[in-house]
C-alpha cells in the first residue's frame, strides 16, 4: 500500500509541477492548440512518469551525476516518510541503486508490530474517493443518454443535432450537440451549431474523458480539478476563434455568450457554448494574436520537462558501452586460488561497481567499492575521485589481476556458495537445500562449525577433526549447561558423512545434543536462497539401538530408510507417508554409509521432517485449526498422533 501512496504523491506532484508552469508561462498567450496539447499531455506524463525507469551511462556527464545525487537525496525523504506509515515493515537501504549512487529503499518485515496501519487508512479513504467521483461520473453519462432519448435527434453534416426542450444551455458531447432552437433566432442558432461543431471536429469530449478518469484517480488534488478546469477553457478559446475566422459578427456573437449566460446553468462533463469564464473569452476574442516572440516562451516547456524527468523518473545507472566485453564475461563473483590475509580474497563485479574483500587475521572483512569501466584488459576504477588501473587477463573461468605488478589468481564462484571468514580466509561452502527449515537465533549458538574441503573451523579458527576430544577438553565444555547449547554446523554438500559424524560423536561426548544443520530455503519455504536450518536433536552419549525383534513385540513396526532413497526425494516421501498413516506405532530408521554425501543425509531428515509436518497440518485443518498459529500445548497433541520417531546408524560401524 505505501508504495502505491509513494505513486500517487509523484503522479500528483508531478502533474502540479507541470500545471504551475501552465500559469506561469502559457495561460494567457492566444496559441490556443498548444495550450491544449500541453494540458492534456501533462495529464499523460504525469501518471507514466513515476513508473518510467530512464537508464543512463552514470559517468556521461558530472552534471547529470551530482544532479541525479541531490534529487535522490530529497525523494528519499518524503518516500521514507510515507513508508513508516506500514506498520509492519521497516525501511532499508540494502537492495538497488540510482544512477547517483543512492539506494533505493525496500521494506523488511519487522517482527512483533503494531496491526494499527495508517497506510491502509490512507488507501481506503483514497479507494472511497474514487468510487464515490467514478459513480459521480456514471450518472453524467447516464443524465446524457437520458436526454438523447427523450428528445428529437436530426442528423447533419456527420453531427447529431439533439432538439432539447429542457432548460439547459447548448453544448457538445462527442458527436452530438444539444441545442434548445426555440430559445434562439436563426442567426443565433447558426452561430452556437458552429461554436459546437468546432468541438465535434476536435474531438474536445476525449480531452475531456480523460481529464475526468485521471480526476477520479487524482481527486484528492486540487490542481488536478483546475486543469481540467482550463482545458474547458482553452476548448472554448479554440472554438470562439474559429467561429469569428468563419465570418460571423464578433459583436453579435459576444451579445449571445451574454444572453446565453444569464439565468441557465451548465452541464458537467460536457463543452458548455455558455461556459462560466465569459468575460476572459470575450477578452481573449479582442486580444491581438502572439507574435513570434510569445511563441518562444513554449520552448520554456524543454527545461520543465527536463526537471521532471530528473526528478520522478526512476534513473539507474548502467555500465557504459566499453564495458559490455563481446567474447569475455566479468560479471559475478571470483574466489582467490591462494587466500592470503591482508590480500584480496574475493572480488565481485556488477553494473558498473566492483567489490574488493580483504580478510585480516581477526576475520575481520575490508569491502572496497569502486566505480569501475573495463577497456582493453584494463579495469578502470574511481573511488572518492581518485582514479587507479588494474590490468587482468581473463581465460574461460580464471581470472588473473595485477595488484601492485604481482599477479592474483582467481577463479568463478558458483552462484550457490557462502562465503565465511575462517582462519583469515574466506571459505566457500554450498550448504544443501531442504524444506523443513526453521530460522535459528544466533544468540543461542555456543559454537559456529564448518566444514568443507577447505578444512574444518570452530568459530573461525581452524580445528584438527581427529582431535575434537582435546579441543573440548581443552575448552572445558563437558556438562555444559544453559540456554546458548546449540551448536551451528554449515557442512558443504559434496563432504562425506564420515567426517560429519566426528562432529556429532565429539558433541554427544560433551552433551552438545542441539544441532542447527545450515541449509538454504526452497521457494515453497520462504525466499529461495535464504539461510536458515534444519532443528535436530542428537541423542545422548549413553543411548542405544534397540533390536527390531524388541520392536515388534512392543507392537511397534520399524521402517527402514537406504541410503540411495535419497535419490528420489518425492518417492521417498510418498513411501514415509503411507507407512505413517497406516501404523500408529512406528520408528523410522536411516541407514547410511561413510560414504553417504552429506546432502543426501540432510535431504533424508528434511523428508521425514516436512512429510510429518504436512501430516500433522492436515490433521489440525481437518478439526478447523491453523497448525502454524497453535500453542505448544496444541501442538503437543498433533505431536503425539504424529510423532517423529527418527535414528540414524551408519552401517560402517555396526
Amino acid at each position: 500500500m505505501s508504495r502505491f501512496l509513494i505513486y500517487l504523491f509523484e503522479s500528483g506532484l508531478c502533474l502540479s509541477l507541470f500545471y504551475l508552469g501552465y500559469i506561469a508561462f502559457f495561460r494567457k498567450e492566444t496559441y490556443f492548440t498548444f495550450n491544449r496539447i500541453y494540458l492534456v499531455a501533462s495529464l499523460l506524463v504525469a501518471l507514466v512518469l513515476p513508473l518510467t525507469s530512464i537508464d543512463l551511462p552514470r559517468d556521461s556527464t558530472t552534471y547529470v551525476t551530482e544532479t541525479a545525487e541531490k534529487i535522490s537525496h530529497f525523494r528519499n525523504y518524503y518516500e521514507e516518510l510515507i513508508l513508516m506509515t506500514e506498520p509492519d515493515f521497516e525501511v532499508s537501504d540494502e537492495v538497488g541503486q540510482t544512477l547517483s549512487g543512492q539506494r533505493n529503499h525496500q521494506l523488511i518485515a519487522k517482527s512483533g508490530s503494531s496491526s494499527f496501519s495508517w497506510s491502509a487508512i490512507l488507501f481506503y479513504i483514497y479507494i472511497g474517493g474514487v468510487l464515490f467521483f467514478s459513480i459521480r461520473l456514471l450518472i453524467l453519462f447516464y443524465n446524457l443518454l437520458s436526454i438523447i432519448r427523450k428528445n428529437k435527434v436530426l442528423e447533419k453534416d456527420g453531427i447529431s443535432i439533439v432538439l432539447i426542450t429542457e432548460d439547459l444551455p447548448s453544448f457538445s458531447f462527442m458527436k452530438w450537440v444539444f441545442v434548445n432552437k426555440k430559445t434562439l433566432k436563426q442567426e443565433e442558432y447558426e452561430q452556437v451549431l458552429a461554436h459546437e461543431k468546432v468541438h465535434v471536429q476536435h474531438k474536445h469530449t476525449v480531452d475531456l474523458l480523460l481529464a475526468h478518469v485521471i480526476t477520479i484517480f487524482q481527486w484528492f488534488n486540487p490542481l488536478t480539478w483546475r486543469i481540467q478546469k482550463s482545458i474547458k477553457t482553452c476548448h472554448e478559446y479554440i472554438a470562439d476563434r474559429q467561429v469569428i475566422d468563419q465570418g460571423h459578427e464578433l459583436f453579435d456573437y459576444q451579445s449571445l455568450l451574454l444572453s446565453q449566460l444569464i439565468s441557465i446553468r451548465s452541464v458537467e462533463l460536457v463543452n458548455n457554448f455558455n461556459l462560466l469564464s465569459i468575460k476572459k473569452r470575450i477578452a481573449m476574442m479582442n486580444k491581438i494574436k502572439s507574435g513570434n516572440r510569445a511563441k518562444l516562451k513554449a520552448l520554456l516547456v524543454i527545461p520543465m520537462l527536463t526537471f521532471a524527468f530528473f526528478f520522478f523518473a526512476n534513473m539507474t545507472g548502467r555500465v557504459p558501452d566499453q564495458m559490455n566485453l563481446e567474447d569475455e564475461t566479468i560479471i559475478g563473483s571470483w574466489i582467490a586460488v591462494n587466500k592470503k590475509v591482508n590480500q584480496n580474497q574475493l572480488l565481485e563485479f556488477k553494473n558498473d561497481k566492483a567489490s574488493f574483500i580483504v580478510i585480516d587475521e581477526e576475520n575481520s572483512m575490508t569491502i572496497d567499492i569502486y566505480n569501475c569501466r573495463i577497456n582493453n584488459n584494463v579495469f578502470l576504477l574511481e573511488k572518492d575521485g581518485k582514479r587507479s588501473k588494474l590490468k587482468y587477463s581473463l581465460k574461460e573461468d580464471h581470472l588473473l589481476v595485477w595488484f601492485d605488478d604481482q599477479p592474483s589468481e582467481f577463479v568463478r564462484s558458483s552462484g550457490d556458495s557462502v562465503y565465511v571468514a575462517m582462519d583469515g580466509a574466506l571459505q566457500a561452502v554450498e550448504v544443501p537445500t531442504a524444506t523443513a527449515v526453521k530460522r535459528f537465533n544466533y544468540d543461542y549458538i555456543s559454537y559456529s562449525m564448518l566444514l568443507s574441503e577447505d578444512g574444518f573451523f570452530i568459530d573461525g579458527k581452524r580445528v584438527d577433526i581427529n582431535r575434537l576430544e582435546a579441543f573440548f577438553a581443552k575448552k572445558g565444555n563437558q556438562g555444559k549447561s544453559g540456554p546458548k547449547t546449540s551448536v551451528l554446523l554449515e557442512i558443504d554438500k559434496a563432504i562425506h558423512m564420515e567426517d560429519v559424524d566426528k562432529i556429532k560423536h565429539a558433541l554427544r561426548e560433551n552433551h552438545l545434543l542441539k544441532i542447527a544443520y545450515a541449509a538454504k530455503a526452497k521457494e515453497a519455504n520462504g525466499k529461495k536462497g535464504d539461510k536458515m536450518a534444519l532443528l535436530n536433536l542428537l541423542p545422548p552419549k549413553d543411548a542405544k539401538m534397540v533390536e527390531p525383534d524388541d520392536l515388534r513385540e512392543m507392537g511397534i513396526d520399524l521402517f527402514t530408510i537406504k541410503a540411495k532413497d535419497a535419490r528420489n526425494y518425492k518417492a521417498l516421501c510418498k513411501k514415509l507417508r503411507q507407512h505413517v498413516v497406516d501404523h500408529k506405532k512406528y520408528v523410522l530408521l536411516y541407514e547410511y554409509a561413510d560414504n553417504t554425501s552429506y546432502n543426501d543425509y540432510i535431504l533424508t531428515i528434511d523428508a521425514v521432517y516436512s512429510t510429518i509436518w504436512n501430516l500433522r497440518k492436515e490433521l489440525a485443518s481437518k478439526k478447523g485449526l491453523d497448525y502454524d498459529n497453535l500453542s505448544d500445548a496444541q501442538q503437543k497433541n498433533l505431536r503425539k498422533t504424529y510423532p517423529i520417531t527418527l535414528t540414524m546408524k551408519n552401517v560402517d560401524h555396526e
